[in-house]
């Protein structure tokens, strides 16, 4: 995934929020791409540094973000249910989580 084709004004929320869009190469079995918004830009980490993510299989994009129940060393995610046709949907949605629970 290529985070250039995102939508310049949803990743300068993203910027603004000093996270960052951090994409990961699929792997058998998994869905098509992951997209992580972290708190450091660094992908090796970001299974401990992310506020959200967003995923693809195809159509519909699925959401994990923030839910506020724990915040230190890492955050729990839970699936937002809901129809997010771009990532940009699935983006902001993720920043609307990280907005409530900071």
């Amino acid at each position: 995934m290529d985070v250039s084709r995102i939508d310049r004004r949803v990743r300068r929320e993203v910027e603004r929020r000093g996270l960052f869009l951090v994409p990961l190469a699929p792997e058998p079995g998994m869905p098509d791409h992951f997209l992580f918004v972290c708190t450091d830009p660094d992908p090796n980490d970001c299974g401990f540094t992310r506020v959200g993510q967003v995923s693809t299989t195809g159509g519909n994009h699925v959401v994990y973000a923030m839910d506020g129940r724990q915040r230190r060393p890492a955050v729990s995610l839970s699936q937002i249910r809901g129809y997010f046709p771009t990532w940009e949907d699935g983006i902001m949605t993720v920043l609307d989580a990280f907005d409530r629970w900071q």
